[in-house]
């Protein structure tokens, strides 16, 4: 016990020292990559840049005006817009001014010759508006002091960003840093959403993934692709830039359709139909975007506001059924996602906001930042999930391992004809002693139940007892006292060779009968030597076979039970554990599940199979010749405990001929004596045909001795069993007696 508890808590150690270390690798690698302190690094050379926003003049609608970049010039659609500047008088080397358009057409000039453009005339098949780009002006000393002129039409917003110059290429190094962070970002969750997929597709049956997980990863997909997209790097990234402009818009649009089916499915499809809708509305807004595309009518970026209003009206319709979920308290069934379904329509809204709002829109950067809430939320939701639905699996585990024990223990006791329940019961009182035991030997709740079922199957090895020494109305001879003793041996060898998926079993069948001062069975073992589980199945079993009715003696009371614990503490029993027991006794705490020896059910009523096998008993005790099959009978009290167990309405009753002494009488015969005289053979072979009428097909009627059946009915209402006692009693020859069990 002292190693298990040491493992124990060397394990949560280990936990928590890696929970601390994951945090720790975190903020070092974030602190590594934001770096701020370059002192004592190794020298990566100089990539340094400079803004060349100042000195500017803008020429727009026929105005002139000295400015500072960026600005938002006073100009609509097909309107100029010409910003013009004076080069260095010293240039050193080779210098690369980098440009940013917003759709725009530009044309550069340097000295009033055409240096560079970037143009929707320059591309074959290209929309009207251009995807957004850095157009770079390569100069160098020859134009030191020279007039740099671009010209831009403007097709949406009339806004010329910031202008950088560095030698050679350097001035793409600040960009690209800038960028790299948010396109990391992208690059991890379009990874991320691949393995989503592919985990959710090849592991959805054995982990029992729902749908919304697939979702999921197609919106990351999708979402991740319009940012990579629309990067202010695709230059760099993709070896054709403007082709990302088809598939850019096609990726937010259908991104839609994989929200929509994300919350679909998160919300148990309960608003299936308004889900639907979005989803059938935004696949018919794609296609005819993709019609109007191609036939030259809108490009994707006139249609854009409409995929807008889609995603307002997705956004709305998410809130609303949040709303509702709330008010009808749903949210506690997906609470981790419904929060970081909250950041995330908070991150859209002012994804929108920042469209439409700022003059500067960084494509994608508050979409990623609620992506990234989002995908913690569904990790932690589908781990919580997991977490659930290991409990149920653990539960139905131990469900369906419970049902096997029980089928076992009841095969058990139908074997044998005088211990009743007695399996059952063994492993409640052993149960009930571990849990008062558990502050002292530190058991937990799992040590608990694992003791009440080993003590549940403790008696499995009288399977292979013979009957004729496990049902013997009577002490048995030292010869069958041998072989009763196998059982233990029989049980654990049954056991041992198998998976032990409960600690100890093995050892609490085998070592039960064990006496803690050495003279018990099979080993002779003494003292602690015995397992204590084994010390404890050894009260528990010497406790009911006390308080249960024998065929040579009634059950014995409280204070005779504790009296004989007591005189067998040190002998028979545990000390320790005969005296936890016996305090539980007189406390109160321990009451025998049994009344006057026989069986009882939850409300304490005794079962009626429990009267059937005292009345079987007592039977036999009185005249061994009497009961003509009494394991036949054993078999019927057996189907009647399940019948019990399972809440199945049946009736039992013992029916018979009256014979002529008691018909004279006029009085019905309570008594079954042999001997009686009157019934002919022929009489008898009428009766069983009679009752045969009324027997369905899983009704049950044996002889039970020479002058009555014991019948019987299964699922039968009232009005029902009184019309068959009515059948049953019109008999022609002879009256019939009925007696209730």
């Amino acid at each position: 016990m002292f190693k298990k508890i040491n493992e124990k808590k060397l394990k949560s150690f280990i936990d928590y020292f890696s929970y601390c270390f994951i945090m720790f690798t975190v903020i070092i690698f974030f602190m590594a990559f934001v770096r701020t302190d370059h002192k004592g690094e190794a020298y990566i050379g100089s990539f340094d840049s400079d803004y060349m926003n100042t000195g500017w003049t803008l020429e727009a609608g026929g105005v002139t005006s000295d400015v500072t970049l960026p600005v938002t010039a006073d100009a609509h659609a097909d309107d100029w817009v010409i910003i013009r500047n004076t080069l260095p008088e010293n240039i050193p080397g080779n210098q690369t001014i980098l440009f940013r358009t917003m759709m725009e057409d530009v044309y550069i000039y340097v000295g009033g010759e055409l240096r560079v453009s970037y143009s929707s005339d320059g591309f074959d098949k290209m929309s009207y508006h251009l995807p957004s780009a850095y157009v770079a002006c390569e100069i160098g000393p020859d134009d030191a002091g020279k007039t740099i002129e671009a010209r831009f039409l403007v097709k949406t917003i009339a806004t010329i960003e910031s202008v950088r110059i560095g030698e050679g290429s350097n001035a793409w190094f600040a960009i690209i840093h800038e960028n790299m962070l948010l396109l990391a970002t992208a690059l991890m969750i379009l990874v991320t959403g691949v393995f989503v997929i592919l985990f959710y597709l090849f592991s959805r049956e054995r982990f029992r993934i729902d749908r919304s997980f697939f979702y999921m990863g197609l919106f990351m997909v999708s979402l991740s692709t319009w940012m990579i997209s629309e990067s202010r790097l695709r230059q760099v990234i993709f070896a054709r830039p403007s082709l990302t402009n088809y598939f850019s818009f096609f990726a937010l649009e259908i991104t839609g359709v994989f929200v929509c089916s994300y919350f679909d499915e998160i919300q148990s499809r309960v608003y299936h139909k308004l889900y639907l809708a979005l989803e059938t509305l935004v696949t018919v807004q794609i296609i005819a975007n993709l019609a109007l595309n191609a036939l030259g009518i809108a490009d994707f970026f006139v249609t854009l506001i409409i995929t807008y209003i889609w995603i307002a009206l997705g956004i709305i319709a998410v809130i609303s059924t949040l709303i509702r979920d709330i008010i009808e308290k749903m949210t506690q069934n997906y609470i981790a996602i419904f929060i970081g379904t909250c950041i995330f329509l908070i991150c859209c809204m002012l994804e929108i906001a920042s469209f439409f709002l700022s003059n500067i829109w960084h494509f994608g950067f508050f979409i990623c930042v609620g992506m990234l809430g989002l995908l913690i939320a569904t990790i932690v939701q589908t781990a919580l999930r997991q977490e659930k639905y290991s409990i149920e699996r653990e539960h139905e585990k131990e469900d369906s391992l419970m049902n096997t024990i029980e089928a076992i223990t009841g095969a058990i006791d139908a074997k044998d004809e005088y211990t009743g329940g007695h399996s059952d019961r063994v492993g409640i009182y052993a149960g009930m002693i571990a849990r008062e035991m558990a502050a002292d030997y530190d058991f937990s709740e799992e040590d608990i139940l694992r003791i009440r079922y080993i003590g549940f199957m403790h008696d499995i090895g009288k399977i292979g007892v013979a009957d004729s020494v496990l049902n013997k109305a009577g002490r048995l001879t030292d010869e069958e006292f041998t072989l009763m003793k196998k059982h233990v041996e029989i049980g654990y060898d049954l056991l041992k060779s198998m998976d032990n998926s409960i600690e100890g079993l093995p050892e609490g069948i085998r070592y039960h009968h064990e006496k803690f001062d050495g003279s018990g069975y099979p080993d002779g073992l003494a003292g602690t030597e015995i397992p204590l589980v084994a010390r404890i199945l050894c009260v528990a079993d010497s406790y009911d076979a006390m308080t249960s009715n024998r065929v040579y003696r009634k059950r014995l009371s409280d204070e005779e039970v504790i009296a004989e614990i007591k005189r067998c503490s040190g002998k028979q029993f545990d000390p320790a554990i005969a005296g936890i027991f016996i305090r539980m006794i007189e406390r109160g705490d321990f009451k025998a599940s049994t009344v006057e020896g026989m069986e009882v059910n939850e409300q304490g009523n005794v079962y009626r199979s429990s009267l059937l096998e005292r009345h079987l008993q007592t039977d036999i005790k009185a005249d061994p010749d009497r009961v003509f099959h009494p394991s036949h009978v054993r078999m019927i009290c057996y189907v009647m405990k399940l019948a019990e167990k399972n809440d199945r309405q049946f009736d039992v009753f013992f029916a018979g001929i009256i014979p002529e002494s008691c018909a004279h009488d006029g009085e019905e015969c309570t008594e079954h004596k042999p001997g009686r005289h009157g019934i002919t053979p022929e009489m008898e072979e009428r009766f069983d045909a009679h009752i045969r009428k009324i027997l369905g097909i899983r009704d049950i009627s044996i002889d039970y001795d020479a002058e009555s059946n014991i019948i019987v009915l299964f699922d039968r209402n009232e009005e029902e069993m009184k019309k068959i006692r009515e059948d049953l009693s019109r008999f022609d020859g002879a009256s019939v007696f009925i007696k209730e069990l």
